[in-house]
């Protein structure tokens, strides 16, 4: 069954929490380079080896289509009230956090590879969007974010051209008559 997700506008509170994930990771992809020396040509390395290690970083599926963008995130085990899912012209951002649940009385958990811990995907879009018509739902552990591209500016032609036109044509059938 699917369920909506809100999408949000990019406001200061989740801005604060965009920059709080990102100087997290820039502070332990610097703590990475001092690590190794800081040796030059490395710097995206670190940063990624750094989200990779603060945040889960679910998969990815964008689409282009003539009308919008289809966004896919592969979220298995997620609700539709643990994500905060952000829409601006040339971003989604995907927060969240996925928490293990605690077995069952007389269960013992030999192994266990499932990601946990906080969610951060930022996306840059390849073409604008228009976010006030940004639609998104879970269902099956994936989460579809709906994101129409900005129509072609239909110019209206002046009340009265318009109605000479009108007129010139009629004129025209009759003529023809």
């Amino acid at each position: 069954m699917a369920r909506a997700v809100k999408v949000h506008a990019r406001t200061a509170s989740i801005q604060a929490l965009v920059d709080e994930a990102r100087q997290l990771i820039a502070e332990r992809a610097y703590q990475l380079a001092a690590e190794r020396g800081y040796g030059a040509g490395r710097e995206l390395d670190d940063w990624l080896a750094a989200e990779r290690e603060l945040f889960w970083k679910p998969p990815l599926r964008l689409e282009e289509r003539r009308r919008a963008l289809i966004a896919r995130f592969h979220v298995p085990a997620l609700r539709a009230d643990e994500i905060t899912l952000t829409v601006d012209a040339h971003h989604v951002i995907l927060m969240g956090e996925l928490k293990a649940g605690e077995p069952a009385p007389g269960v013992h958990v030999h192994v266990d590879e499932f990601r946990y811990g906080p969610i951060y995907r930022h996306v840059d879009l390849p073409t604008t969007i228009r976010p006030e018509g940004a639609r998104a739902q879970l269902q099956n552990g994936v989460l579809t974010v709906s994101m129409p591209k900005p129509g072609p500016v239909v110019e209206k032609a002046p009340a009265s051209a318009s109605a000479k036109r009108k007129k010139t044509t009629s004129r025209t059938f009759e003529k023809g008559r």
